[in-house]
This record gives structure tokens, C-alpha cells and sequence, in this order.
């Protein structure tokens, strides 16, 4: 965790601007949040590290079926000698509309790489070398996770760095693993995360129709 990020969870001006942002935005803000958001992301790896989580300043929003949020996430890792807070910003779209595979994204470094030339499990995509190069992505059924990474979504992320993304049935989960995000980024960091969840969206109710036809 860095001084930044300490500095940020814990001042005052971060809620200043979280629910400036949130007003600016439109969407509703809690200080301190839904602590069962933490329950019904459980399965998700972020939220299964460590112990002590915590949400803080929660910013939300439904629409129609769906409900967006972005918080900021922190979680301790005990060594037993020593203790490590890390935290973050998290997007979650939660929507009744979603049926997405189980999947895990980050960002490809040399372990990956070294691991998937001794055959480790990793997608890749033959006509997006950018994302491929970029992200190491897995997950257990491979052709259903290719059918919702979309050319528009592989596209997307290309042009993104570092990002962590996990999703399953109803959920899906953004963050650039231990980093708060600044208040001026904030609403790139939302775009985003609506961009993927309209794309996601799209592809659910596209097999949707297929499974009824």
C-alpha cells in the first residue's frame, strides 16, 4: 500500500469528492455502504484475499434491472511477523440481465507469460495479439468465455492497461489491482465499467435468443 493511497482512504477530502462526483453524476453515495456487497462477491478472488475487508465510500446506482457501484476496497494480508493493507477501487455491475461464465482477467506479466510457454492454462485470441498480450485470462468453460469477449470488448481492453476484471452469473467486478482511483479519473473509470456492462449485456441477451429459438 502506498502513502498516496493511505492518505487517500483515510481523509476526508476523498468523501468530499466521492460525493461530489456521485452528485455530479447523478447517483447516490454512502459513506461507509452495504457491508453485503462484501457477501455477494465472496466467490470473487479479490474478495476471497486476506481478511479485514472493508468498503468505503460507495457510489451507486440502479437502472432498470441493474445496479452499479464503485467503492473503494481494502483487505489486510497477515504474515504472521507482519501485516500489508492494500486497497482499491472497485466497479461492480450486478444485473439480473447478466449470465456470464466465470472468468478471471489481469494483467499478462513475465510469471504468466513463463507459465503459459510451459503450458499453463491461458486464452488467447488469435485476432486481437494487443489483449492477448497484454492479459492472461482463464476460466473453465474456454468456448463460452470466447462467445462473450466480443471483437467490441476485445477492442476495448486493448487500449486499457492493468486492468483486473472477474465475472459470474449475474456479477462482474473492475479494478487496477491495489490503486485507489484519483477523483479525476473517476469518470473514465465509469464510462468504462458502463461500457463493459452494456457488452455484456448484449451478448447475454444474444444467447438468450439463441437458447429460444
Amino acid at each position: 500500500m502506498s502513502l498516496l493511497d493511505k492518505l487517500i482512504w483515510d481523509s476526508a477530502k476523498r468523501k468530499q469528492e466521492m460525493q461530489q462526483f456521485s452528485a455530479n453524476i447523478n447517483w447516490s453515495y454512502n459513506e461507509l455502504g452495504n457491508p453485503g456487497i462484501i457477501k455477494q462477491l465472496k466467490q470473487f478472488k479479490l474478495f476471497k484475499t486476506g481478511s479485514s475487508r472493508k468498503i468505503k465510500n460507495v457510489i451507486y446506482h440502479q437502472e432498470l434491472q441493474t445496479n452499479y457501484h464503485i467503492f473503494d476496497y481494502q483487505y489486510e494480508i497477515n504474515t504472521g511477523k507482519s501485516s500489508h493493507v492494500y486497497r482499491q477501487s472497485v466497479f461492480f455491475g450486478d444485473s439480473k440481465l447478466l449470465s456470464l461464465p466465470e472468468f478471471y482477467q489481469k494483467p499478462e506479466d513475465f510469471l504468466e507469460k513463463l507459465m503459459q510457454f510451459l503450458g499453463m492454462d491461458d486464452i488467447d485470441f488469435e485476432k486481437f495479439p494487443e489483449y492477448s498480450d497484454k492479459y492472461h485470462l482463464k476460466g473453465e468453460f474456454e468456448s463460452v468465455i470466447r462467445y462473450y469477449f466480443s471483437e467490441d470488448i476485445l477492442t476495448l481492453l486493448s487500449n486499457q492497461f492493468r486492468l483486473h476484471m472477474e465475472g459470474m452469473h449475474y456479477y462482474f467486478i473492475l479494478y487496477q489491482n491495489k490503486k485507489i482511483i484519483p477523483a479525476v479519473q473517476l469518470e473514465s473509470f465509469k464510462n468504462l465499467g458502463l461500457m463493459l456492462s452494456e457488452l455484456f449485456h448484449a451478448k447475454s441477451s444474444e444467447a438468450s435468443d439463441l437458447l429460444n429459438t
